[in-house]
Order: C-alpha cells, then structure tokens, then sequence
C-alpha cells in the first residue's frame, strides 16, 4: 500500500501542473505581462465572455480577450483550486513554507524557465508575450488590434511584430 505522503505529493504534484499549465496557456492567448497574470484575482477571470480584468501598467485596469484554446486548461485549475481551502483571492496561488499565497513574479519566472528546458530554448514570460502578439500579428495584420490587445498605448512598439513579419517573409522569399 502507498504511505499517505506518497498519495498526497502526487495530488499536489497534479494540482501544480493544472496551474502551470493554465499560466502558460494564460500567457499564450492573451499576451499578458508577468505582473499582470500574478495580480489576475479570482473574479477577475469570465471564461464565458473569453476575457481577464487586469491592472496594466502604471495603475491602468483594462479588460482582455482570451483566446478560446486556453479555456480547458484554465477550466482545469479552476477545479483543483476549488479543493484548497484558502482565503487568498489570487487566481494563481502557491504553497510556499506550509502557508497558500499568491504566486510571485519569481516563481513565474521559474516555471516557465523549467518547462522550456524540454526544448531547449531560454524562454521567459517576456518571450511568451512576444510569441501571442507575433501569432496575432500572422493571423490578423492589425498593429491596432496587437496593440490594444497588449495594452500599448501606441502603435509603436508593435511596429517590432511587423518587422518580425517582413524578416520572415524576406527570409522565406531568399529559399524560393
């Protein structure tokens, strides 16, 4: 028969990879910042309307779209949190030292560093928000739409995507 710790470990270990893999699927179909995703709360997130309340940068708060493709995984966790029993409002929370908080910016960092090893390839929060705004830019060729979706408060800094888009395409064109 297993011992209890073996039992509970593996039911710990589950919970935490339905959060990792909400988190990553959080930043891939919405192109959130770091910071963002660590201060998403619990009623911050409506999976029926597709969209995340967020506080941008300097204080701004902005509701974003979430593509449709992330919904299980987040749909997943939200189940697995439901069995914690804690009072922090967090939507992603950690148990750090026995006691259940809100996840750092860190530990983010940290887990998206350690799925990457499997292709490895150095990926931080910051690439993965760079790979949702270039697939968004393939998919739709709108800088508005990139823009506003990452919360720029101009276009230009999402002109980068385009030029993302004509290197490839230069690059694409010179092995025809």
């Amino acid at each position: 028969m297993k011992s209890l710790s073996v039992i509970v470990r593996k039911q710990v270990s589950k919970k935490i990879k339905k959060r990792d893999l909400a988190i990553l699927s959080l930043f891939l179909s919405s192109g959130l910042r770091c910071a963002e995703l660590v201060g998403i709360n619990l009623n911050d997130l409506n999976l029926e309307t597709g969209k995340v309340r967020v506080m941008r940068k300097e204080g701004k708060k902005d509701v974003v779209p979430i593509a449709h493709f992330s919904h299980k995984y987040i749909t997943d966790y939200f189940e697995a949190r439901s069995s914690i029993d804690t009072e922090v409002q967090a939507l992603f929370i950690t148990d750090y030292n026995q006691k259940i908080r809100k996840i750092s910016n860190a530990s983010i960092n940290k887990l998206v560093a350690k799925y990457s090893v499997a292709y490895k390839v150095r990926v931080t929060p910051h690439t993965l928000r760079h790979t949702f705004a270039t697939r968004l830019y393939n998919v739709s060729h709108s800088q508005v739409l990139v823009s506003n979706q990452l919360g720029h408060s101009s276009t230009k800094p999402t002109e980068l995507y385009t030029h993302i888009v004509s290197a490839e395409a230069k690059d694409a064109l010179k092995k025809l």
